[in-house]
C-alpha cells in the first residue's frame, strides 16, 4: 500500500543524516549489490553444512548479504533505525495511511532469539501535535543495508486479533528522490488466510493468494525475490506469485506492526504482537 512521504525540517535532517550514513556504507548500491553491514554481529547464520543459509525452498544461485537473527537482548541500533520516511509524521507515525499507530523503540524488544513487535492501546502526542490512540514498532535497515535487486525474506508469526497489519516491505533510500515500494507481504488479520503481495515500482503487479494456514498459528517464512526480470514471491519456499514489474532504484528494508484504521481493533483488544525469528537478505553472486 502506498505511503505518504514524510515531509518537514525535523525529518530532512534526519534524512539526510540517514543518507550520508547509507553513502558512507553502501559502495556501489546499484543493481545486484548490497550495501551495509555483514550478516551478523559475529559472524554469519550457519546451515548444517556449514555454510550461510540460503533462501527457503531455494538450492543455489543466491549470496547472503545482510541478516539480523536477533539473537541479543537489544535491537541492533547498527542494523535498524526505528523509524522510516515512509512515516509522514515524523518518521513515526502515518494517519493518512490509515495507520492508528505511533512507532517506538520501546515496543520493539529482543530476546530468545527473536524480536516482539507489540502494538498497544496507549495514547501519544506526536511532535507535530497528532494525537495517536495506539503505539507500535517499525524498524527500517535505512542506517546499514540498501539494494535494489535481492531476495528478502522474514520468518514471522502474525498477530491473531483482528484490526492489526503486519507487514515486510522495501522504501527507497534516503538518497533515492522518487517512490519505491515492493510489499514482500501484507497481511490484513480480519482476513485470516490471505496476503497482499505488491510491486509498487515499474509496471506494477499484486496478488492476494490464499493460504492453507493461520499465519498466527505457527512460523511460517516470506520472502520475495526482487530481480531484473520481475519480483517472484515466496511463502515457506514454495512459489504463490510473479509480475514482470521489478524494483527501479535502491532501496532498504522495514518490518511493522501497523493498526489498520479501516477494520480497527475492538475495544476489548488492547494489545497484538508480530514474532520475528530473523530477518535476512540475499544477492546473486
Amino acid at each position: 500500500m502506498r505511503r505518504t512521504f514524510w515531509a518537514g525540517g525535523a525529518a530532512v535532517l534526519v534524512l539526510v543524516t540517514f543518507a550520508l550514513a547509507v553513502f558512507a556504507l553502501r559502495g556501489d548500491a546499484t543493481a545486484g549489490h548490497a550495501a551495509g553491514l555483514p550478516p551478523t554481529a559475529g559472524s554469519a547464520p550457519r546451515e548444517d553444512s556449514g555454510r550461510p543459509p540460503l533462501p527457503a525452498g531455494q538450492t543455489d544461485g543466491w549470496e547472503m548479504a545482510f541478516s539480523d537473527e536477533f539473537d541479543g537482548s537489544t535491537l541492533d541500533s547498527r542494523r535498524w533505525a526505528d523509524q522510516s520516511g515512509a512515516e509522514a509524521d515524523n518518521g513515526r507515525g502515518n494517519k493518512g495511511n490509515k495507520q492508528l499507530e505511533w512507532n517506538q523503540a520501546a515496543n520493539c524488544a529482543v530476546g530468545g532469539g527473536e524480536l516482539t513487535m507489540t502494538a498497544r492501546r496507549e495514547a501519544v502526542t506526536s511532535p507535530s501535535g497528532e494525537r495517536y490512540g495506539w503505539t507500535s514498532c517499525l524498524i527500517s535497515s535505512t542506517p546499514s543495508y540498501g539494494f535494489q535487486f535481492g531476495y528478502v525474506e522474514e520468518r514471522a508469526i502474525l498477530p491473531r486479533a483482528r484490526g492489526f497489519w503486519p507487514a515486510l516491505w522495501t522504501w527507497q533510500a534516503p538518497f533515492v528522490d522518487r517512490y519505491i515500494e515492493t510489499d514482500v507481504y501484507e497481511f490484513y488479520s480480519e482476513t485470516r488466510h490471505r496476503l497482499d503481495l505488491t510491486q509498487h515500482s515499474g509496471g506494477k503487479g499484486n496478488c492476494k493468494p490464499a493460504l492453507a494456514f493461520d499465519p498466527a498459528d505457527g512460523w511460517h517464512t516470506y520472502g520475495a525475490a526482487i530481480e531484473p526480470t520481475g519480483t517472484t514471491w515466496y511463502v515457506d519456499g514454495v512459489e504463490v506469485c510473479h509480475t514482470p514489474a521489478t524494483s527501479d532504484g535502491v532501496t532498504n528494508i522495514v518490518s511493522n506492526l501497523a493498526v489498520f484504521a479501516e477494520v480497527p481493533p475492538a475495544e476489548a483488544t488492547n494489545e497484538a504482537v508480530k514474532r520475528v525469528d530473523y530477518i535476512r537478505a540475499w544477492q546473486r553472486p
